[in-house]
Formats: structure tokens, C-alpha cells, sequence
């Protein structure tokens, strides 16, 4: 009965802040103790879980646990950046990048460079584009080239990403992350999440070498691999790799046997510029227009390339770079599910520093943060409430109290965005990183949610319908534990379960 009594008083105490605190049912008192045995488990001695639970329909806390206190929130930080952009931007936001001619135009050849002024569109990939060829985002492209003339490029594709002043990586990402695709660099120019695709095939008979195809296969990545085949009938299928922070060489080792599918190693590629042109520059050869990768200088003299005649002088009156055309992206409400569902750290990278771009005419992290942070007052959010550094949550300098996050979700819910909020997120059972989650519960299909995961941190947040057909507002934070991540995976998904099932059994809804 006394823990039946502090409960009481600690949820009277949370509601004390909206007002005059509202009557605590017996059915409220039982789901938080519940919560709090789920919480309290010696695996979590040395843990630390912060949670909240409020009704949306009413307002009523019907649970906090260190809500005020600060957590690291892995990729629940997602929620956040996601809001203000539906907020600032709106979701028929599309980013937009200029293609340039820069040089004289002789026929259908440019005598100079084609310029792509990155404004950091994050949608340029494959898994936006859909299938099989990881170039097709950027197929549209040749084929825009084409239409105005163009079968000849004397000079080269240069890419200009200085819209994004910061550097490639985040502050307080980890050096041992960066080599993966979770981790890997942002730029104004960001082709394919700034990941490549390693496919590494038996050879034909045992101890051959192994094959590696690279795709794209002009990326900028060094394949070393030492790679041999096992019999048929071994079934190994061994293969480590390794990319040295800040270099481009990737290291293939191991054994694949004979007859097994290739393996697939998804790296980083550390220069996202460097690669977006040379995607770029591959499909336009693909498409049968010539890159000849000259030297040019702005005056449009390019250097001779070897065993071609030389060039006719330009006319100056044809100098001045020339909009070739704008590429427009998907908008933000197509976008969104492209980020929250597969927890995509790249968009929200692009995204914190497209809303300092939009509001300051400087797309930086700190200009980002700044619009991020009026979003939240206007959300009732306190400044001290939160810390963030980055758009993703992969830094571990960043810090949010549930409550935080509870206003997030509970403010956007009330928006005129919230259908477009809701649908970007993950569903319990169905998709996203929950697809594997809560199958078979009454939480499946039902709750829709944010995970989130780094090294110490594992969070989960969003929305869930009772059994009475009340909707609830839910976060769920674990830092500092040492357990393996299914054990905090498994309180998670009992509690969400649990709100599922929930009914206040008659009693009126206070």
C-alpha cells in the first residue's frame, strides 16, 4: 500500500505543473506499478530508465519516471529535427539544386565544366529511387543534360558543396562508427546516403580468389581484398573488413565457399563530394555523354586532352555560367518516412542544417540549432530541458529529457503536420526498425514509434491506442546499462504492449 501511496504522489506531483493535479484511478495506480516492477529489474541496478506516459486525449500524466532528467537519446533525437522541420519548412518543402554550365558552348559540346551547387538534398539514393541500380537517382540527370544539347563535356562535373560550412562528420561521432553506413560523412552534395556497395563472390572452384565487384563502380574506394573459396560443400561464409578513418582504402579479408551468394559489405565513402561526382560522371557516360575530365579554367580555355585536335577559341559572350536546370526533390512529407522509419542519420544531418540555410541564409549546425530551439520553446520546451549537437542522435553529446520529448510528440499530434508526423514513423509489427517488434500483441499495427540505438542508450517513443480506443503519448529512454540491448528491448516492448491492452475499466477518464 505505501508504494500504491508514493505513486500516487509522484504523479500528483507531474500533473502539478498543468494546473490542479486530476484524480489518480485505480486502474492508473495499477499500470504505474506495473511500469515501475518492469523498470526495477536487477539488470538494470546500475541502469537508468526515464519514462513518461500521457494521454492525448485528455492531457493526464499517467506515468513519469526521471522525466526531467537528462538522457542520451540515440536516434529519438530524430523526433525532434523531424518536428521542426514540418514546422519550419512545411511538408511540401523540396530542396533544390542548380546544374550549371560554366564555359562556351560550341555545338553540342560544353568547352568547360558542369557545376552542381549542392544544396544538401539527401533524397539522391537508393533507397528512395527504389530497385536495383544504385545509380538511378541521378539517371534523371543525364537525361536533362541531354535534352538541352549537350553529347560533350570538355571539362569535368565539379561539385561545389560549400552550402554546408561544417565539417563531414558530426561532433561526438565515435572514430570506430565511421567506416559504417550509420556513420558515414555529410555533405551539401550527398549522393546515396555516402555509402558504396562492396559485393565480394566465390570464385569457381576452391582456394581461388574470391571476386569483388564495387558499385557504383566509380566510386572512390580502394577494394584490397585477399579473399579465397572454400569447397561447396564447407558452407563458410567468413568475410571482415575494415576502411582506416579518413582513408579510402578498404581492406577485404576472409573465406566464402563455393556456390554461396555474394556478400554485401555496405562502406562509407569519406569524401561525399568526390563521390557524388563521380556518380554523376559515370551515368552521364553511361549515357553516351562524353566526360573528358579536361582542366578548365574559368577564362573556358581547357587543357588539350591528349590526341585531340586543338580547341577553337571560346566566344566570351558565352562565359557566364548557364542554369542549366534546378533538380527539385520529393517533398518533405515524402521524404520523412525515408528518415524516421529506417532511423536514417544522413536526412537528418541535411535537415538540421537546411533549417539554418532556410532561416539565416547559413546552413550550419549552429544556425540549425537555433531553429530547432525556437520550435521547441513554442512546444513550452525550457532550454535547459535538452542538449543536441547534431540532427541524428549518433553523437554522445547529446542529451534530452523524456518530458522533452513527450511535448514533441504531444504538440505535433495537435498540429495541422500531424498526419504527415505519424506516418513518417515506424510500425509496431509491420515496418521500419519495429517491423521485427511486438507481433502478435495488441501494440502490432497499432503503435507507431521511434527506436533508437547507440553504445549505452536505447530508446523507443511515439504513439499507441488503448484497448478503450484512448490515445497515448509514450517514451521510453535506457541509458548506462550493460545488459544486452534485447533484454531493454524486451521492458520496452512489455510496457508499450501493456499501454495497448490498457482500459480504465469504466471509470471516467480524469
Amino acid at each position: 500500500m505505501r508504494v500504491v501511496r508514493a505513486l500516487a504522489a509522484l504523479l500528483l506531483a507531474g500533473c502539478a505543473a498543468r494546473g490542479a493535479p486530476a484524480p489518480l484511478s485505480p486502474d492508473v495506480l495499477r499500470l504505474a506499478a506495473e511500469l515501475d516492477s518492469a523498470f526495477a529489474g536487477p539488470e538494470f541496478a546500475r541502469a537508468q530508465w526515464g519514462a513518461l506516459v500521457q494521454s492525448l486525449d485528455n492531457g493526464q500524466v499517467l506515468y513519469r519516471r526521471n522525466a526531467e532528467r537528462l538522457f542520451k537519446p540515440a536516434s529519438n533525437l530524430k523526433l525532434i529535427t523531424g518536428a521542426a522541420a514540418l514546422v519550419r519548412l512545411g511538408p511540401d518543402y523540396r530542396f533544390r539544386t542548380p546544374v550549371l554550365a560554366r564555359g562556351a558552348r560550341q555545338g553540342d559540346t560544353l568547352v568547360g565544366d558542369l557545376v552542381v551547387m549542392g544544396r544538401g538534398d539527401p533524397s539522391l539514393s537508393q533507397r528512395v529511387a527504389g530497385g536495383d541500380d544504385i545509380l538511378a537517382a541521378l539517371r534523371p540527370w543525364a537525361d536533362s543534360i541531354a535534352a538541352r544539347g549537350i553529347r560533350v563535356i570538355r571539362g569535368r562535373v565539379a561539385g561545389d558543396a560549400s552550402w554546408f560550412p561544417d565539417p563531414v562528420l558530426g561532433a561526438g561521432w565515435m572514430w570506430d562508427d565511421l567506416p559504417f553506413y550509420y556513420a558515414a560523412p555529410i555533405g551539401a552534395l550527398q549522393f546515396n546516403e555516402a555509402v558504396a556497395v562492396a559485393e565480394v563472390a566465390p570464385g569457381a572452384a576452391a582456394d581461388a580468389p574470391a571476386r569483388v565487384r564495387l558499385a557504383p563502380s566509380g566510386a572512390p574506394l580502394r577494394v584490397f581484398a585477399t579473399v579465397t573459396t572454400a569447397p561447396a560443400d564447407s558452407a563458410i561464409s567468413r568475410i571482415d573488413w575494415t576502411r582506416a578513418p579518413f582513408s579510402d582504402s578498404v581492406v577485404v579479408t576472409g573465406r566464402i565457399s563455393a556456390g554461396q551468394p555474394p556478400a554485401r559489405l555496405v562502406v562509407s565513402v569519406p569524401d561525399p563530394t568526390r563521390y557524388f561526382e563521380a556518380a554523376l560522371t559515370q551515368v552521364l557516360r553511361e549515357a553516351g555523354i562524353q566526360v573528358l575530365g579536361a582542366r578548365c579554367q574559368v577564362s573556358g580555355i581547357c587543357a588539350r586532352t591528349p590526341g585531340a585536335p586543338e580547341p577553337t577559341p571560346p566566344d566570351a559572350r558565352h562565359l557566364t555560367p548557364d542554369t542549366l536546370f534546378i533538380w527539385r526533390s520529393i517533398p518533405l512529407r515524402e521524404l520523412l518516412p525515408y528518415f524516421e522509419k529506417p532511423s536514417q542519420n544522413q536526412i537528418g544531418e541535411a535537415l538540421l542544417r537546411t533549417l539554418g540555410g532556410e532561416a539565416t541564409g547559413v546552413a550550419s549546425v549552429d544556425s540549425g540549432k537555433v531553429v530547432v530551439r525556437d520550435v521547441l520553446r513554442s512546444f513550452g520546451v525550457p532550454d535547459d530541458a535538452y542538449s543536441i549537437v547534431d540532427g541524428s542522435g549518433v553523437s554522445h553529446y547529446n542529451y534530452v529529457a523524456p518530458e522533452v520529448l513527450a511535448r514533441v510528440l504531444f504538440a505535433m499530434a495537435r498540429r495541422p503536420e500531424a498526419d504527415v508526423f505519424l506516418q513518417s514513423l515506424s510500425v509496431a509489427g509491420v515496418d521500419g526498425t519495429l517491423e521485427n517488434r511486438l507481433r502478435g500483441t495488441a501494440a502490432a499495427g497499432n503503435a507507431r514509434a521511434k527506436t533508437g540505438d547507440i553504445s549505452g542508450a536505447r530508446t523507443l517513443s511515439g504513439y499507441v491506442t488503448t484497448r478503450d480506443g484512448e490515445r497515448f503519448v509514450f517514451v521510453l529512454m535506457a541509458n548506462h546499462f550493460t545488459t544486452p540491448r534485447r533484454v531493454v528491448d524486451a521492458v520496452a516492448d512489455h510496457v508499450v504492449e501493456r499501454l495497448a491492452n490498457f482500459t480504465r475499466g469504466g471509470s471516467p477518464r480524469r
